[in-house]
């Protein structure tokens, strides 16, 4: 008799405690799904927000006096100030620093057709370690901004609702619309820094020069804080490491906000973790009981001449099939709930329970599926190897 014949036998041989483990894997797969499915929503949202927050520190060249700089922390202030690009590398090797990305002011354009506020300001972003401007976007760029595009604020917009505006003359086409902030950004146009050295060259071709640009430079650098780390030490660590350069921190409700949403991420990931963990030990424990209440019936097959090995094996198939059977079952009872209740669940959790896409999700269900089988395989083999070396005539006394 084979190994999966002989599991199916002993499955069937007990429908009574076989169907119990069956129940506990389909509610701790099914359940294990679910609330996997509720964090990493609750986890998206809060990257989502935390992304949104901007700049921890702003740092400036050297000589910079502006108040407004003091509550920025989306996009560089109005200056005539360069420094070096050079000195994003010097600031990315600074302890505490987790990214860094430049900004240039370009000029402000007053009383502009395209602005519903008196000032529009014109800027130059870098897309590659943007994590400032982007976030912002109603909607996600294909391929990112190009040559000649812009990104307008949500008080900037084209007239008669087309999809271009014009700045000294130069036509940008607006590839995306960021969503109101509150702050400057929304009276803002942003630009790649190829597309700002077009728009200088074609104004001094054309006689005009609005402003000017001093090769390789910058005027800020957006600077994000490592998790953990302090905002205030990594500015003074900033202005003692790089010369020319004053760090400025973003406000103290900013920086509350942050610890906050940084708290939340850490206690959903806590969850995430604590989910699995129960549902492993649950299952874990189920087949460990199952296993132990058949002392004697593994002590007839090894009288019978079934060999240590071999009794191993039958426990063990027998405890996949059941996890394997159990999980599918709850995974199928949980996906057949949360599609139809995605709404309710939302509004219940106060979190968005963003279901995957089709590939993803099924990744989800297998590696759900590996983690419980391989759970169980363990939890059950250290009962299973124990009673399988023991002596047959003991075990039946039992």
């Amino acid at each position: 008799m084979s190994l999966s014949r002989l599991a199916v036998k002993n499955i069937a041989g007990s429908l009574f405690r076989s169907g119990a483990v069956f129940l506990c894997a389909a509610l701790v797969a099914g359940l294990g799904l679910a609330a996997t499915l509720v964090v990493l929503g609750a986890e998206n949202s809060l990257q989502a927000n935390l992304a949104r927050m901007g700049a921890d520190l702003l740092v400036f060249p050297w000589g910079i006096v502006n108040q407004k700089a003091e509550s920025a922390h989306l996009m560089s202030t109005a200056t005539q100030l360069w420094m070096p690009r050079a000195d994003l590398d010097r600031i990315a090797q600074v302890e505490g620093v987790a990214a860094v990305t430049p900004q240039l002011y370009l000029a402000t354009l007053r009383d502009s057709p395209f602005s519903a506020r008196p000032e529009l300001f014109l800027m130059a972003y870098e897309p590659a370690t943007d994590f400032v401007v982007e976030p912002w976007l109603e909607q996600e760029l294909n391929g990112g901004l190009g040559f000649g595009e812009a990104i307008a604020g949500s008080y900037v917009s084209a007239p008669d609702g087309g999809q271009a505006v014009s700045v000294y003359g130069y036509d940008l086409k607006l590839a995306g619309q960021l969503q109101p902030t509150g702050s400057d950004l929304d009276q803002s146009l942003f630009v790649t820094f190829d597309t700002a050295q077009d728009i200088l060259r074609q104004t001094e071709e054309s006689g005009l020069q609005p402003f000017k640009i001093a090769p390789g430079s910058i005027t800020t650098a957006m600077v994000k804080v490592a998790m953990g780390s302090d905002t205030h030490d990594v500015s003074v660590r900033v202005m003692e490491q790089v010369p020319g350069v004053v760090p400025i921190e973003s406000t103290g409700l900013f920086q509350t906000q942050r610890t906050q949403m940084i708290g939340l991420l850490r206690t959903v990931l806590i969850m995430l973790g604590v989910t699995w963990l129960l549902s492993m030990l649950f299952m874990g424990l189920a087949f460990s009981l199952a296993v132990n209440e058949r002392r004697r019936q593994i002590g007839v097959l090894r009288a019978l001449g079934a060999s240590q090995t071999i009794v191993l094996k039958s426990l063990l198939a027998e405890s996949a099939l059941l996890a394997m059977a159990g999980g599918l079952a709850g995974n199928l009872v949980a996906i057949l709930l949360i599609t139809p209740l995605q709404a309710q669940i939302t509004r219940l959790a106060g979190v968005p329970l963003l279901l995957p896409a089709p590939v993803a999700f099924l990744g989800l269900i297998l590696g759900g599926l590996l983690l419980a089988l391989a759970s169980v395989t363990l939890a059950a083999y250290l009962p299973a190897a124990r009673i399988s070396r023991q002596e047959p005539a003991l075990v039946m006394r039992e």
